[in-house]
């Protein structure tokens, strides 16, 4: 295997983590019919007590797998600068922020409850992820702005980081769970189209990087 092609799949991670972690949110959701994803933060689902809540959690992990790869990859490709190498940080402490989550599970329990230990784990790890993935994105614009085969895609870049920024904001801010759904699904959602722009991207230079020069 070529190191272009090499990259190419763990490219192809990107995406297919954004497909999977879809795939794995909608079954949680039809798996738990008393959740709320409008009120109730998504790791509820994997609460303990919760049913299947194993679905959820076996979804951050095999995502971050998947992240933590792709990673690598854009890093790779990106040419192994100083940015590129933040972008690869942030993003691999996000994806292991994800793996964490599947393994620590949070409390099903009403608003106001205090927590047991992995419960408040669980929380940081959520904090770690989110502030990391939003690192990842503004560490991605910066670059985007200095590469020039990047440079029209840094406008969209810093669109999707400044509204994800705010909704990073409106959940720091968050004093109860009302609304705490929709705000982590409004971030996730932004996330995914975010990062399946910038796998598709990356692909696709690759792909015309490899062709034959004419003379």
């Amino acid at each position: 295997m070529t190191n272009a092609r090499a990259i190419r799949w763990l490219l192809f991670c990107g995406i297919a983590a954004c497909l999977l972690l879809t795939i794995f949110v909608i079954a949680a959701a039809l798996l738990t019919p008393d959740y709320s994803r409008w009120l109730e933060p998504i790791s509820q689902m994997g609460a303990e007590g919760r049913p299947h809540a194993q679905v959820i959690n076996a979804g951050f992990i095999i995502i971050g797998l998947l992240l933590s790869g792709f990673a690598y990859g854009l890093y790779c490709h990106l040419g192994r600068c100083i940015l590129a190498k933040m972008v690869w940080l942030a993003l691999a402490v996000s994806s292991i922020g994800l793996i964490l989550l599947g393994i620590f599970q949070c409390d099903w329990k009403a608003l106001g409850v205090t927590g047991t230990l992995e419960d408040n784990l669980h929380t940081v790890f959520a904090q770690v992820t989110f502030i990391s993935f939003v690192t990842c994105m503004a560490m991605f614009t910066m670059l985007a702005h200095r590469k020039q085969s990047w440079c029209d895609f840094k406008r969209i870049s810093l669109a999707f980081f400044l509204a994800n920024l705010v909704l990073l904001a409106l959940l720091d801010a968050q004093v109860s769970w009302a609304g705490h759904g929709a705000l982590e699904f409004s971030f996730m959602g932004l996330s995914l189209v975010w990062l399946v722009a910038v796998s598709l991207r990356s692909i696709r230079l690759l792909a015309h990087a490899s062709l034959p020069q004419s003379p």
